[in-house]
């Protein structure tokens, strides 16, 4: 009983930690956008990888595969965020949030549940 314990909070923490890193890349990715359009793209749903979000990201170049959250489950451990999915909101384009859940409070600073991050 202690191994599957063991092994399932591993697991959460290798998830968070990629997260993490897929949130630190689509903030490079956006500064990118913002640099080049001197705005950030215009949106307010989950990120699905083939949502219009995705497509306008994935057509400049800057990345070729858009991350979507490596569980993908419905929870309601994640405050306003309906579980483990990327959100992205910008509703001018002058500035934006994304947000994510994680499952563990293994990373430092950044909380069990729902996160966000803007510019």
């Amino acid at each position: 009983m202690m191994v599957v314990i063991s092994v399932r909070n591993i697991k959460a923490k290798a998830r968070d930690v990629e997260r993490v890193s897929e949130m630190n890349s689509m903030i490079t990715v956006l500064g990118l956008y913002h640099a080049d359009y001197n705005l950030y793209p215009v949106f307010d749903d989950y990120i699905t990888g083939i949502d219009d979000f995705s497509v306008a990201i994935r057509a400049t170049k800057y990345i070729s595969n858009i991350p979507t959250d490596p569980s993908e489950m419905d929870s309601n451990s994640c405050g306003s965020l309906t579980g483990y999915h990327y959100y992205y909101q910008s509703t001018d384009g002058r500035d934006y949030i994304l947000g994510y859940c994680l499952e563990t409070n293994s990373m430092q600073g950044r909380p069990q549940g729902e996160n966000y991050l803007s510019p």
